[in-house]
């Protein structure tokens, strides 16, 4: 039996499902945690109902990684070594999918990038634009840090990355912003979502180099 959504205002919660194996009711969506049969529902579930949780922005990273620990525990390509060829195969793309989803839910960035796509937004290949303005204050603020750096000015690199920062800050405070808003957001918004997006992948390259 599969997981099945439930809407709760704008939130995606995942019901509890039965192992066919054994019928006990279970949470964590990937395995029977009493029995260790994988659910056969797993393939093509979203990265949050996949650690049962609810698909939003605000993650409990805690919770997430309670999660990940006792799916990855249950679903080990070790625990299927008996189980057939079949079985062991299931197991090793299960677990490829959950360390996937969960590298993906941990770092804030790629969790807002799955969340637009999950509601329907622009992926970066789509839709390449940035903040008006961004390009040109990004290209002043690495010839002041090329210039800092070649004078061995500590305090202008201090300087550069301080405003990069701030910059970068601001960019995720609007990202949370417009998250939370979704999936009822409107396709401005979600537009307005994805070039914060790809100003931070700027700013965020640019930072690494400070």
């Amino acid at each position: 039996m599969s997981s099945i959504p439930s809407e709760v205002g704008a939130e995606k919660t995942a019901v509890p499902v039965k192992c066919n194996a054994c019928e006990a009711l279970q949470q964590s969506p990937f395995a029977c945690e009493d029995c260790h049969q994988l659910l056969a529902h797993v393939q093509g579930a979203n990265y949050f109902e996949l650690f049962g949780l609810p698909q939003t922005y605000q993650l409990d990273l805690g919770l997430l990684e309670q999660k990940y620990l006792a799916i990855s525990r249950n679903i080990h390509p070790d625990k299927y070594a008996t189980g057939g060829e079949e079985m062991q195969a299931f197991a090793l793309r299960a677990s490829a999918a959950v360390n996937n989803a969960h590298d993906v839910l941990r770092d804030p960035l790629h969790r807002a990038e799955y969340l637009l796509e999950c509601t329907g937004g622009k992926s970066a290949t789509q839709d390449k634009r940035v903040p008006q303005d961004l390009l040109a204050e990004v290209m002043l603020l690495r010839e002041e840090l090329e210039e800092a750096k070649s004078g061995r000015d500590e305090a202008g690199i201090q300087a550069v990355r301080a405003e990069v920062n701030e910059k970068k800050q601001a960019a995720e405070r609007l990202v949370a912003e417009i998250c939370e808003q979704l999936p009822l957001a409107a396709n401005e918004a979600k537009d307005s979502l994805r070039l914060q997006l790809n100003a931070l992948k700027y700013l965020n390259n640019l930072l690494a180099q400070t």
